[in-house]
Formats: structure tokens, sequence, C-alpha cells
């Protein structure tokens, strides 16, 4: 498992694609506008390495049985859960925030783990095989996931209060790894 200093090295030895407010920032670890989210995530990887820490930060990956970040682990069973719960208090209250979408993360792997299974249950494709062997390489390299939650806003040209509420949302796939908006529904 990395270290805060390693990981922010890998964020710097990536090419810059991260637009914030019509600006490109080249440097993730230190632009203001992301440098705290960094922090936070770095935080998690030095308390990881910490005695009084590792059993709520981390955990056996029920693919291999080395201790992986619980950010990166599927749900076996409900005291996996409740040690989630754990985990996501203790960072809160060493980091004085939520950090940067790392629970969406664990909660998308967790989704993506039992949709694909079914899928590939139903319709005999390989996904969750091919899901599996890229958990496995985000174990491995430690990679941070994060992700976001947000629902449609409709014109974001106005306020909340002059925008109709959308109650649906539908998607349709147009190719491989696009996913598009297709309709939303008014209330």
């Amino acid at each position: 498992m990395r270290t805060s200093k390693e990981y922010k090295a890998s964020l710097r030895r990536m090419r810059p694609n991260i637009f914030k407010f019509g600006e490109l920032i080249t440097d993730v670890t230190t632009n203001p506008m992301t440098k705290r989210t960094i922090e936070g995530h770095g935080q998690i990887f030095d308390a990881a390495k910490k005695p009084e820490y590792r059993d709520i930060l981390t955990t056996a990956s029920h693919l291999t049985g080395k201790p992986v970040s619980r950010y990166l682990s599927i749900v076996q069973s409900p005291d996996d859960m409740i040690a989630n719960v754990r985990m996501k208090r203790l960072m809160f209250n060493l980091t004085g925030t939520c950090t940067g979408g790392r629970c969406v993360g664990f909660n998308a792997i967790n989704a993506m783990w039992a949709a694909t299974y079914d899928v590939d249950r139903e319709c005999g494709t390989l996904y969750h095989e091919r899901l599996k062997t890229w958990l496995l390489q985000v174990q491995k390299q430690d990679i941070t996931l994060a992700g976001a939650l947000t629902d449609p806003k409709g014109d974001r040209s106005k306020p909340p209060r002059n925008n109709v509420i959308l109650t649906s949302v539908f998607v349709l796939l147009k190719k491989p790894r696009t996913v598009l908006l297709s309709a939303a529904q008014k209330s």
C-alpha cells in the first residue's frame, strides 16, 4: 500500500486533463482548487499505515487475501458494511471533510460487482470477469477511486427556483464506454 508521498508523485506523473472554471490544472497537488482534496486523500494513505487505524482503513482482499484499502474492497458481509461506516467516520474526524468522493468510488465498485455478475449470468457476457481483472490491478496499485453523485439540473443557465424538477432520467448506450442522457421526465 502506498504513502501520501507516493500518491502525490503518481498524480504529478499524470497528463493534466482537469479543468476548473475554464482553467487547466497542471498540478492537482499544488493548485488551490484541488490541493485540499489531494491532501485529504493523502491522509488516508498515511493513516492506513498507523497501527491504531490499520484495521479500520484496510481489509483483506477477497480476491487475493492481501491487505488493501477498505475503499477498494467488495462487501462480503454485514460486518463489512459496519466497518465501512467506521472508516468513513474516522476519515471525517481525521480530515474534517468527505475525502473527495472516495465513498462514492467504494459504492460504485460494489454496485458494479453485483450488476456485472447479474448481467453475465443472464446474458452470458464477461463483464464481471473483466471487472474482477480490473479490480485486481486497482488493488495491487492502490489506486484512488472516486466518484460523484449528481442529479439533472435542467437548464443550468436558470436558478433552481426557475427550473422544472426532473423526476426520472433515462440513459441510452450509444457506443461502448459512452453513456448519453436520452431523456429526463418532468414532475
